[in-house]
């Protein structure tokens, strides 16, 4: 059992593997990584994913996403934010990037998180300041995240500031974005094609053979558990009782697993000997758990990865109402279902199979049609009435503004731009079946307002830019750090 504010910080890393290839679970003292030939251990990792942790409780997301982005890397196994947070310190230090206390401060205090009525709010920095002191951190983890956040901006600077989009790039994208496309579709509902599907028994019992593994009933699971309940209208209360009730919460819960981490004990055990009271829930499905649970994923995902060990005791988890224990008390296995029990199951798969390969077919043959109609010098209500496709009446619409009620209208916009006036887009696939879209024109019309898209559509194309080069940057000093990671991760 571990301390409750270790127990959040290493939620996040999951590993596997040795450098050997031996499978185990890692240790902290295990080599994870190396990145400019210094080797990072598995607890120094968890101490970096901590950073992470800091910045998301700041609602910090144009930094975190700005350093997830940045680089990629598919042996990361989703920890791209780590390794382009060493390159970040790596690249602040070498470029002479070191913002003073002062300018973290004043950057903290224009974080939307940390403000009320558009002013920054003492009070909620110091609620948010409270909360990272449950997980071991505290001011000094802010002013670095706000430091990280002014050197990731300094450098995005010093890498594309000088790059402007030229008129002519700036003035095409206006006029594909806001060009008005007069557009005609013709539909084609997936429903249709499934009444005409035939499926022979043969068939059924072919596919049941060959995916007869994915038909068995569930696993359940039944608990006990306990709730640490959230202290009730706690935004309400002044912050010293705040934190008083917030602390009793988080001692209730390090002494059941104090308790429960000695020699031998249950959770049974425990529960009477700290005079709590254990809720219990019969055995249920992970997709439907009982009403008490409902909401509460994170519960829900620990106990069916929790160990069957009659009476061993999860560590604490949090959920909306609160921190929540449990022991697993008995569990129900996935059982083989025969063909009769899920025949229609399997029909409705083979029936839907069917008709979407028919209505790709249909699909494809009606746009080669319109294709080779319109290249004959038909017109497009010709070639609609003669191969029996509905032709739906002129739509106006452009990429930037859809039309409201057009289903699909972003995806069947940015179709259309992509093909001449005149021409036939490819297919849409929409929840219903699948949509073709012919572009009967395209204009550019005057607007009161096209200055001033024009100019935000280069200032867009700007940015767009600024942003590729830095990442083509960032990705290159990422290669020279030389990272080799040791143990295999799990996003």
């Amino acid at each position: 059992m571990l301390s409750l504010t270790v127990i959040i910080i290493i939620s996040f890393a999951s590993w596997g593997g040795t450098r050997t290839g031996g499978p185990k679970m890692a240790s902290a003292s295990d080599d994870a990584f190396t990145m400019y030939g210094e080797d990072y251990t598995v607890g120094e990792l968890q101490r970096l994913e901590g950073s992470g942790q800091v910045i998301s409780m700041l609602q910090m997301y144009e930094l975190y996403f700005g350093l997830m982005s940045a680089a990629r890397g598919p042996e990361a196994g989703g920890r791209d934010f780590i390794f382009n947070l060493l390159v970040l310190k790596r690249q602040m230090k070498e470029l002479g990037v070191n913002p003073s206390d002062a300018e973290a401060k004043a950057e903290l205090e224009k974080i939307p998180s940390l403000q009320e009525n558009g002013k920054f709010s003492p009070q909620r920095a110091f609620s948010v300041q409270q909360n990272l002191g449950m997980y071991g951190k505290g001011g000094q983890d802010m002013l670095e995240a706000a430091k990280l956040s002014i050197g990731l901006n300094r450098i995005k600077d010093l890498v594309g500031k000088n790059y402007v989009a030229s008129p002519l790039e700036a003035e095409k994208a206006y006029a594909s974005r806001h060009q008005t496309l007069k557009i005609q579709t013709i539909n084609f509902a997936l429903d249709d094609f499934k009444k005409t599907a035939e499926v022979k028994d043969e068939e059924l019992q072919k596919y049941y053979d060959e995916n007869k593994d994915n038909y068995k009933t569930v696993e359940k699971r039944a608990v006990s558990y306990v709730l640490f309940a959230n202290p009730a209208d706690l935004d309400k209360k002044p912050v010293e009782e705040r934190t008083k009730l917030n602390k009793v919460q988080v001692d209730s819960v390090n002494a059941f697993n104090a308790a429960a981490a000695k020699p031998g004990a249950k959770f049974d055990d425990v529960v009477k000997g700290l005079n709590l009271k254990a809720e219990t829930a019969p055995l249920f499905a992970k997709d439907s758990p009982p009403e008490a649970l409902k909401g509460e994923s994170d519960v829900i995902d620990a106990i069916f990865v929790q160990s069957k060990d009659a009476g061993k005791v999860s560590d604490p988890v949090k959920g909306t109402k609160g921190w929540y224990v449990f022991t697993v008390t008995s569990t129900e296995e996935p059982k083989q279902q025969d063909l009769a029990a899920v025949k229609d199951k399997v029909k409705e798969v083979l029936v839907g199979q069917k008709a979407q390969e028919a209505l790709s077919k249909a699909v494809n043959e009606a746009r080669i049609a319109i294709q080779e109609g319109l290249k004959g010098g038909k017109k497009i209500d010709e070639i609609a009435k003669e191969k029996k496709l509905t032709l739906d009446a002129v739509k106006d619409l452009t990429v930037n503004e859809p039309a409201a009620d057009l289903p699909n209208a972003v995806e069947i916009a940015r179709e259309a731009e992509k093909v001449a006036a005149g021409d036939v887009a490819k297919a849409v696939n929409t929840d219903k079946g699948a949509t073709l879209v012919y572009v009967a024109a395209k204009e550019l019309r005057k607007r009161d307002d096209s200055a001033a898209l024009r100019k935000n559509t280069e200032d867009t194309r700007t940015t767009q830019e600024r942003d590729r080069l830095f990442n083509s940057w960032f990705s290159a000093k990422r290669a020279e750090s030389g990272l080799k990671i040791h143990l295999k991760m799990s996003a």
